[in-house]
C-alpha cells in the first residue's frame, strides 16, 4: 500500500501536461499546460532534467478561443486525444493510419479529400516509402529525421496515398518504417548527398518500369539542431522516469543526450505528449 501511495504522490508531482511535440521548420518545440499556473507554455529543450510520468490523458485541443483541456481528462492509447476532442478535425481517429474512405462517408474534405502525395525519404543511405499531405512533404520529413525526401507520386485523396505507398513498399521491397537502431547508426557520420541521391536514382529506376514518378528534386534536409556526433550509436530509453543529462541534438522526434554516466542515449519527445512532466531542479 505505501508503494502505491508513493506512486500518486508522485504522479500528482507532475504539474505539466505535454500537449505536443512539433517542428517549425528546424526548430523543435514542447508545448506543455502548466496545470498549476492554467496557461500554455514551452518548455525548453536546450537542458534535460525531466521526470516523465507512465498516465497518459487526451491533451484537449485548440480551437479559435484558445487552448481547452479535454472535459473528461480521458486516459488515451496511440493517439493522444480521445474521440470527442478530435472530432472537429478528424471523425475517426483510425482514419490517420487507415483511411476508410475519400471522405464520402464521414463529409471530412478537409482531411480525407486533400491532395497527397507518396515520398521516398532518407535516412542515410536507408530509404523508405511514406505518404503524407502534398502541402506537407518537408514538414513531414523534417518531423521524421529525413536527410532528404523527393515525392514520389501525385494522389487525390488520402485513401489513394495510403493503398500507392503499400503497393510500392510490396512490390520493390522499400520499408514503410525503419526501426531507430538502425537510424541511429547513421548519426555518427555525416550523410553523403552523392550517396543519398544514388540510392533514391535507383529505385527511381525501377519504380518508373512499373509507374511514372513525378518530375521532382530530391531535397536534402540537413539544418537540424545536432552538435557533435556520438562515436557510437545512441541507444533509447524508456520514456517514463528521471531523465538527466547534456542535450548534443534534436533530429525527428528524438533528443539525442549525454547521460551522467557519458553514454549516448535518445529520447522519444513524440511520446511524451499526453503525458505529465515535472522539471527537476
Amino acid at each position: 500500500m505505501v508503494g502505491r501511495a508513493e506512486d500518486r504522490s508522485s504522479e500528482r508531482s507532475l504539474d505539466k501536461h505535454v500537449l505536443s511535440f512539433h517542428w517549425d521548420d528546424f526548430d523543435p518545440h514542447l508545448l506543455i499546460y502548466d496545470r498549476t499556473a492554467r496557461k500554455v507554455d514551452e518548455l525548453p529543450l536546450d537542458r534535460l532534467a525531466l521526470e516523465v510520468g507512465s498516465e497518459r490523458s487526451c491533451v484537449g485541443r485548440f480551437d479559435d478561443q484558445g487552448y481547452r483541456p479535454c472535459p473528461s481528462g480521458r486516459a488515451v492509447g496511440r493517439f493522444e486525444t480521445c474521440q470527442a476532442c478530435a472530432a472537429p478535425w478528424i471523425p475517426v481517429l483510425s482514419c490517420v493510419f487507415e483511411p476508410q474512405c475519400d471522405g464520402g462517408l464521414c463529409d471530412h474534405p478537409e482531411f480525407c479529400r486533400r491532395k497527397h502525395v507518396v515520398y521516398l525519404a532518407s535516412f542515410g543511405n536507408l530509404i523508405k516509402v511514406g505518404m503524407t499531405s502534398a502541402s506537407r512533404l518537408r514538414e513531414r520529413a523534417i518531423e521524421q529525421g529525413a536527410d532528404a525526401v523527393r515525392p514520389l507520386f501525385e494522389c487525390r485523396d488520402r485513401r489513394e496515398a495510403r493503398s500507392l505507398e503499400k503497393e510500392t513498399s510490396r512490390r520493390f521491397k522499400i520499408p514503410q518504417e525503419i526501426r531507430i537502431s538502425r537510424i541511429a547508426r547513421t548519426w555518427t557520420s555525416s550523410p553523403s548527398k552523392e550517396s543519398m541521391a544514388n540510392v533514391h536514382e535507383h529505385y527511381l529506376n525501377r519504380i518508373a518500369r512499373w509507374r511514372r514518378p513525378v518530375e521532382a528534386d530530391i531535397m536534402f534536409l540537413d539544418r537540424y539542431p545536432m552538435g557533435a556526433r556520438p562515436m557510437t550509436a545512441p541507444e533509447a530509453v524508456r520514456v517514463e522516469g528521471v531523465h538527466r543529462g547534456e542535450v548534443l541534438g534534436i533530429k525527428g522526434r528524438f533528443m539525442m543526450f549525454r547521460d551522467e554516466r557519458g553514454r549516448s542515449r535518445l529520447l522519444d519527445l513524440s511520446d511524451l505528449p499526453a503525458r505529465c512532466v515535472a522539471v527537476l531542479d
